[in-house]
């Protein structure tokens, strides 16, 4: 842990001295305490680490580092001294005895309370869940903002995020599209990235934006922003559906695969209308082009007349369950009623009494 409570209650932050100061401490032995546990800490101070406490005996404490490697508390100090360069009133591993919780950075802002996460190691799924939720259950806000060392990208406009890390996703009141933020504090930079849609379990397309540390602010990192749908991006992603056939395919892409081999159904020559972005794609858990195919040659084609509620009906097993996997994510736009509006803007679909009518 980078910081310490002395017998008088001042917290002492290692990594914000000198070497020099870090190892006066260390020689004449001051006592240290952790702010949760009390129990007595020691210093490490060496030439290739940043100075920190670490507990002196191995007990179970809420604030013992778990995996936090070097790289992670540069990050850490780097976002505590951009936050209150800014004004912030910014706390640094703040714990919250409600929930049991320590947060990297703790800002109160008015009435509002944020907790922001740096997260550069692996974590999982079930943890990312407990601990957003634990934030939320006492009215805080969570913000994740992952380490560089975790971008993988995907062309010029996209990122490859596992199942895992589309977890980190959020999406604020004015937000259109959900955003993840990277921070790499060896090059000092931030890279926001605002998804549009997913092409695949994994690859995503939307809108890369690098800030330099000095040039961001944190009302900026957040603040909403629109895209373009149609960027080159896409435009390769959905040739390389049509024109590419993967080796393996497993669970729903082999399933999808299948139903348009036994439909005599070929990718490449698929009608214009599939593959189109759509905002809220990520509430829907197969590729866009897989749910587009579905409702257009399936649903579509096999139904004279429909209702609202058949085609939710229909559509229902190929959508997320927001609420339970996404709670930093709002539904906001529905991809397959902006979808469905483009059939009835281009009088493909006739809209009466309540009633869709396909116009063949």
């Amino acid at each position: 842990m980078l910081q310490a409570m002395t017998k008088t209650g001042k917290y002492v932050t290692l990594a914000l001295l000198s070497r020099d100061e870090a190892q006066w401490y260390q020689k004449r032995k001051t006592p240290f305490y952790c702010p949760v546990c009390k129990g007595r800490l020691i210093i490490k101070v060496g030439s290739e680490i940043i100075p920190h406490f670490a507990h002196k005996s191995l007990i179970s404490c809420p604030n013992q580092a778990n995996g936090e490697g070097a790289y992670h508390e540069r990050g850490k100090l780097s976002l505590f001294a951009w936050l209150k360069n800014q004004g912030y009133d910014v706390q640094m591993e703040y714990y919250l005895p409600s929930i049991k919780q320590r947060s990297d950075l703790f800002i109160s802002l008015n009435s509002k309370k944020i907790a922001i996460e740096y997260q550069c190691a692996t974590i999982s799924m079930k943890e990312i869940l407990s601990r957003t939720k634990g934030y939320q259950s006492i009215n805080i806000i969570p913000i994740w903002i992952l380490g560089g060392n975790r971008m993988k990208r995907l062309g010029k406009q996209g990122l490859y995020l596992t199942q895992t890390e589309q977890q980190f996703l959020h999406q604020f009141r004015k937000d259109q599209q959900p955003k993840v933020i990277f921070y790499c504090p060896d090059t000092n930079q931030f890279a926001r990235y605002d998804m549009m849609c997913l092409s695949g379990q994994s690859r995503t397309v939307g809108q890369l934006q690098f800030l330099h540390l000095k040039n961001a602010t944190f009302a900026r990192l957040i603040q909403p922003r629109n895209i373009n749908a149609f960027s080159t991006q896409w435009l390769l992603e959905k040739k390389r559906f049509r024109l590419y056939l993967p080796k393996r395919v497993y669970g729903q892409e082999r399933q999808f695969r299948e139903w348009l081999y036994l439909n005599q159904l070929i990718p490449y020559l698929l009608s214009g209308w599939i593959g189109l972005p759509v905002p809220g794609q990520w509430t829907m858990n197969v590729p866009i082009w897989t749910w587009q195919t579905y409702l257009c040659y399936d649903f579509f084609n096999r139904q004279g007349h429909f209702t609202m509620k058949q085609l939710q009906s229909y559509i229902q097993p190929f959508r997320k369950n927001i609420t339970s996997q996404f709670p930093m994510l709002k539904r906001g736009t529905d991809p397959v009623l902006t979808y469905l509006k483009y059939f009835v803007l281009l009088d493909k679909i006739d809209f009466l009494n309540f009633k869709f009518k396909l116009v063949t």
